[in-house]
């Protein structure tokens, strides 16, 4: 080796140690000023709104703040994130999946229904995960499996195991039944026997007890400085503002939460670790409430029901108030059923053959599955085809329908089979797999062990093939019964011997309706039965009852409202995903579009609510006002274009709180135009329905995840497959239609509700809670308002960046600090710039208005 080279790699070796050295600098400069240790208080349903109500209202006993911790902590000590919002609806489900993971919406709803199986994923019941977990059969809530599946960690698991508490909750990870036993063991020693008695007498509250030894759990931890992350959730308040909408118990659930704001703010200042420590409030959505008016409550379950809807038979999660029974507090029941009395050809059947599935939770919403239209029809010709006493011509003309109808759909549903059955082979060699994983297991752990939380892992192992094999069985009792059917020929049929179930799935809804079959929906025969056309085939037009779905939600109207300021319709407008690869055209410029929503406000008031990818990844987003969209026999979609008006749905033309861009051109021109989804962020967060459009697209999308991608150089056979395979139990939870519920009306069966709802986009529902405070050492400012919006995914990226584990730089472009396979490779969030020190270095004193207020676009004040 010559004496050049030598020096050339000893200059590329200090110049290496010196690019290190400035790195260890920077990092040490910029820990310095971040948190170590950050505690999250999670509440659902608070809204900031409610907070600022009674900030500065002066209790007349104290003459201080009725909110006084919240005032010391977050208002004088701290930075409140004033225009906060859930990027999608305000349900808890869906939101709390996004604030835990800071990735785009996977889950859909508190409750998901697999078509194919009818699977429930119902991510708000606790008691089957408790039974699991007692089984040792599950060690997670649903929402994280279903996570863990889709390749995406919560922030949660960004820590090791032994630097994390973590509180019971809707994405809770593990469990701990010591919790359980010391809080009934302290209800009865913490009380005197008089506060005991009169419990007796009013019935014990065991939710209170839970959260009391959370709390207890929680204060006792604080004391422990190798914890990082610590959280606490709390339903209380959501569960208040359904049910009361008065000022007093708004104020006395508030208080609540104050108060135990306080002690857990007292207890970090007491540990050892106040100056490094930070304390978060966040909420997933707010309470569309008002004191004045009663949340009026309409029964999509018994509309469904009904003969004017279609006579289904209906299946839900919770049951109709009317019908309440014993069972219908039994926790285990997987699914309920509300039988139709009107049903026109299923009589008798409801638990075999249900045809509608109902989400209504957040009660704002509904998503609303429907059985393929077109297995409808055929159910309804084989049952005809079955009676003896059906004419010879009219049995001849009803058997080409019902093979012309496997005809039409037979390349789809093939290709369907087809690629499950694929999947079905790489997810039993998958199987087989981890039945080794999980026979390796120890069968005992050490205490080290458990306190690393090893034999927890241990059991994911096991749950997952628990699933696995679970959906195997499930999926392939479709899959035969859809061969089954593809497998009928003209030649050799004879529906006397047919059992029904073994070509028609039982249990099923089949592949989703498209716009055609939800506008043409076959409900049964006609009054007058099958009919001929003159050339003796079947007359479809005459032979079967159908419905427009769309139009007849819309067009539901109460006769009997009593509250002369809520209107008399229900239902706001329909929203229905539209298959991008049939709505190519409808950009007028030429653009590629990825993903199209559309809303249903009436025949005239329409609009489509368009997607696309710049060349450079940015999202894109269009609204375009549309009329009489309807899709043809071939698939086509067609519309008519249509001018701004007032009253499309959002309603965004008339809203004067719209806020177009200084310098930009006119307000129809620039809400004719694509724009990002902070620009839309920007301009409509303050308007009746704030960051609809964006959160549309969101709930919509079908958003990729690391373990769905298929473009990904490499794969393996299998893995791919498995990846399809995700994919695929993720589309299949897509609701046919999503139901927006008029503001003041909620779909909750339950009946007549006083109470606030969420569930929608209106502002008021999205408007969320995001609050800081922290140490010396932290660097969370004081007495900072921030005015900018930001939206769900921006939660997790900057709680990294607070704790040092995420870079960011003036543009906002985000560097894992360090490299772990805790932390996911990419957020599509914005860290909140104006909380961290880097963006804050020329800023003026905190109390001077910079930059637009919250009126205009944003800044900080």
């Amino acid at each position: 080796m010559n004496s050049a080279t030598t020096a050339q790699q000893l200059c590329v070796s200090v110049y290496g140690l010196l690019l290190l050295l400035l790195a260890f600098l920077f990092l040490s400069t910029t820990a310095a000023a971040q948190a170590r240790r950050v505690v999250l208080v999670k509440v659902d349903g608070l809204s900031p709104d409610m907070i600022e109500r009674f900030i500065d209202e002066r209790d007349p006993r104290t003459g201080r703040s009725r909110l006084p911790w919240f005032k010391h902590i977050f208002y004088e000590r701290g930075t409140r994130v004033e225009n906060f919002y859930v990027r999608g609806m305000s349900l808890s489900g869906p939101s709390w999946s996004m604030l835990d993971t800071g990735q785009h919406l996977q889950i859909k709803g508190n409750i998901e229904f697999d078509r194919y199986t009818l699977h429930s994923y119902d991510y708000l019941n606790f008691i089957p995960f408790w039974l699991g977990h007692a089984g040792r059969v599950r060690v997670d809530m649903p929402g994280p499996e279903t996570l863990d599946e889709l390749g995406l960690p919560l922030l949660c698991d960004t820590y090791p195991y032994e630097q994390r508490h973590l509180s019971f909750q809707l994405y809770q990870r593990g469990t701990r039944w010591t919790t359980l036993q010391r809080g009934l063991q302290n209800r009865f020693t913490s009380r005197s026997p008089r506060e005991l008695f009169d419990e007796w007498l009013l019935g014990f509250e065991s939710r209170s007890i839970v959260l009391e030894q959370l709390e207890r759990e929680l204060l006792a931890k604080l004391g422990d400085p190798r914890l990082r992350y610590l959280d606490f959730y709390t339903a209380d308040f959501d569960h208040a503002t359904h049910h009361n909408r008065d000022r007093a118990t708004h104020l006395a659930a508030l208080q609540e939460l104050d108060s135990l704001l306080g002690r857990i703010w007292t207890r970090i200042r007491e540990s050892g670790t106040a100056a490094e420590t930070a304390l978060v409030v966040v909420s997933d959505h707010g309470t569309n409430t008002d004191e004045r008016l009663y949340s009026q409550g309409y029964n999509l379950v018994k509309l469904l029901a009904s003969a004017d809807g279609g006579g289904h038979h209906v299946i839900t999660k919770r049951r109709l108030l009317s019908d309440y029974a014993l069972k219908s507090i039994y926790p285990l029941v997987p699914l309920i059923t509300t039988t139709s009395d009107d049903s026109f050809y299923l009589h008798g059947e409801s638990t075999v053959y249900p045809t509608a599935l109902v989400d209504f939770d957040g009660n704002e919403r509904a998503s609303i599955h429907l059985r393929d239209s077109d297995l409808n029809i055929l159910h309804l010709l084989l049952r005809e085809l079955r009676r003896d006493e059906l004419p010879a011509p009219v049995r001849r003309a009803a058997m080409a329908a019902f093979f012309a109808t496997i005809e039409r759909r037979h390349a789809e549903w093939q290709e369907s089979l087809a690629t499950l059955r694929e999947e079905l082979g790489a997810l039993h060699r998958r199987i087989d797999q981890q039945r080794a994983i999980v026979a390796a297991q120890p069968k005992q752990w050490t205490k080290v062990d458990s306190d690393a939380g090893h034999d927890q892992a241990a059991r994911r192992e096991t749950a997952r093939l628990d699933s696995w094999q679970t959906d195997a069985r499930k999926y392939e009792d479709y899959a035969r019964t859809l061969g089954n059917l593809l497998g009928l020929r003209p030649d050799n049929f004879d529906p006397s011997k047919l059992h029904i179930p073994d070509v028609i799935a039982s249990g099923a809804m089949g592949e989703h309706n498209s716009i055609r079959q939800l506008q043409n929906y076959t409900i049964g025969l006609a009054a007058g039965g099958l009919a001929l056309d003159a050339d003796t085939s079947l007359d479809w037009s005459r032979s079967f009852r159908r419905l427009n779905y769309p139009r007849l939600l819309l067009d539901l109207a109460v006769r009997n409202n009593v509250q002369p300021n809520v209107g008399s319709r229900p239902v706001d407008f329909i929203a229905v995903r539209v298959p991008a690869e049939l709505i190519r055209n409808a950009d007028a410029e030429g653009n590629r579009v990825d993903e199209a929503v559309w809303l249903y406000g009436g025949d005239e008031k329409q609009a489509l609510v368009l997607g696309r990818r710049d060349r450079d990844g940015k999202l894109l987003l269009r609204y375009l006002p549309v009329a009489h969209l309807t899709q043809s026999e071939s698939g086509l979609i067609q519309f008519k274009a249509a001018d701004w008006v007032a009253g499309l749905p959002l309603k965004i033309w008339e809203d004067r709180r719209l806020v177009v861009p200084a310098g930009a051109e006119r307000r129809e021109e620039w809400l004719g135009r694509w724009h990002t989804d902070l620009d839309w962020l920007r301009a409509a967060h303050l308007t009746e329905y704030s960051n609809a459009v964006v959160g549309l697209h969101e709930q919509f999308a079908r958003h990729s995840t690391p373990a769905t991608a298929l473009d990904v150089p490499g794969l393996a056979a299998d893995e791919r497959l498995m990846r399809r395979f995700r994919r695929r139990q993720r589309s299949l939870v897509e609701t046919d239609m999503l139901v927006l519920a008029n503001n003041h009306w909620n779909f909750d069966v339950s009946g007549f509700n006083p109470g606030g709802n969420h569930g929608s986009f209106f502002r008021i529902s999205t408007h969320s809670t995001l609050m800081f405070a922290g140490g010396e050492q932290t660097g969370v400012p004081r007495a900072l308002l921030i005015t900018e919006p930001y939206d769900s995914l921006s939660f997790v990226p900057t709680i990294l960046a607070l704790t040092n584990q995420l870079a960011h730089d003036a543009g906002n472009r985000l560097t894992p600090i360090s490299i772990s396979p805790r932390l996911p490779a990419a957020f599509p969030g914005r860290v909140i710039e104006e909380l961290l020190p880097l963006n804050r270095r020329d800023q003026a004193p905190p109390a001077v208005i910079i930059g637009p207020t919250a009126a205009t676009t944003g800044g900080v004040r």
